[in-house]
């Protein structure tokens, strides 16, 4: 295997021992650990044009990694977990493929996977410049090289894309239940895995939504539509209210919405169990915004201003429940 990933670097590599290491690299996360650890040290090492290039790649790697872990390199890490800050992220080993002075089709592709935890969020700003807020509990996976003539991610969560225009390479957002495609564009989807919920709001540009079974069946959107899938049945409408964007400024907003369908995001986004024990409430009607960082202990608090109820919060069991 390391054979291999030094023919690769040193690029003696034939046709058949590529394809050989991209399917170590796909199946054997350990062989991608180590691939990206070798790539890191060869693309530091060549920051340097003097003898002992290797031996300061390395000491560098070492260095790059001591900060990291003290997290001198992005403090606002720091804080990320207290106030649930929006976090700009660079994962290493997709810098170290996308700045090596060699060809895409040279490139064994490896994916990555960015996950934020529950109650945070975070911006990635992929290699093609296209820019991705990920909103609470949401999972991004994609390549760290896009084809020539496409460019695919796959979204299990929330998130908001400015796509940077290819008209030869078209963005495709892969959802559990539909499939997004786009040239150049910003929209918004909401598609947890595992849930009956499905929305695509279309800020700018245009978009073309598909059944992940059947392409030929479509939908597309114009500027201010959103698409939302209800009882297995997409449905598009104009809306003219955008506040629910504003969760990529870390501000959870609420329109005249049943307080039962507010519970459910509220559930998805801080990882947790509520239920509702009061009939009315589920159904009343809510105009609100809170802040993210505040939890959803304070947003409740927020929502009994409007409408009075009790509610208990179980740590243990990772529950609350509403009376």
């Amino acid at each position: 295997m390391h054979q291999l990933i030094n023919k690769y670097i040193e690029r003696t590599i034939t046709p058949e021992e590529k394809e050989e290491l991209n399917k170590l690299v796909q199946k054997d996360v350990s062989v991608r650990e180590d691939f990206a650890y070798i790539q890191n040290i060869y693309a530091l090492s060549g920051l340097f044009p003097a003898d002992g290039d290797e031996k300061e790649g390395i000491n560098k790697l070492h260095q790059f990694k001591k900060l990291r872990k003290k997290k001198k390199i992005l403090p606002v890490l720091s804080t990320i977990t207290k106030y649930a800050a929006i976090v700009c992220l660079t994962i290493a080993s997709t810098w170290i493929f996308m700045n090596l002075p060699q060809k895409k089709s040279d490139l064994v592709i490896t994916y990555e996977e960015f996950k934020t935890p529950p109650g945070q969020r975070a911006i990635l700003k992929l290699h093609d410049g296209t820019t991705v807020w990920l909103n609470a509990a949401s999972t991004l996976r994609y390549p760290n090289v896009f084809s020539n003539n496409v460019r695919n991610v796959e979204l299990d969560g929330e998130a908001f894309f400015d796509v940077k225009h290819n008209e030869k390479a078209p963005f495709i957002v892969s959802t559990e239940k539909l499939n997004i495609e786009v040239l150049g564009t910003s929209f918004n989807i909401f598609a947890y895995r595992g849930k009956n919920e499905f929305s695509t709001y279309l800020e700018r540009g245009s978009v073309k939504i598909y059944s992940t079974k059947d392409k030929t069946n479509s939908l597309v959107l114009s500027p201010n539509e959103v698409v939302e899938l209800k009882d297995n049945v997409l449905r598009k409408r104009v809306l003219e209210n955008k506040d629910f964007l504003l969760w990529k400024e870390g501000i959870y907003a609420f329109d005249n919405l049943p307080f039962k369908e507010i519970v459910k995001k509220l559930e998805l986004y801080y990882d947790i169990t509520i239920e509702i024990n009061n009939t009315d409430l589920a159904e009343y009607p809510f105009n609100g915004k809170f802040r993210q960082r505040d939890g959803i202990v304070s947003a409740l608090k927020t929502f009994q201003k409007a409408y009075p109820f009790k509610f208990y919060k179980d740590d243990e069991l990772n529950h609350i429940t509403i009376k």
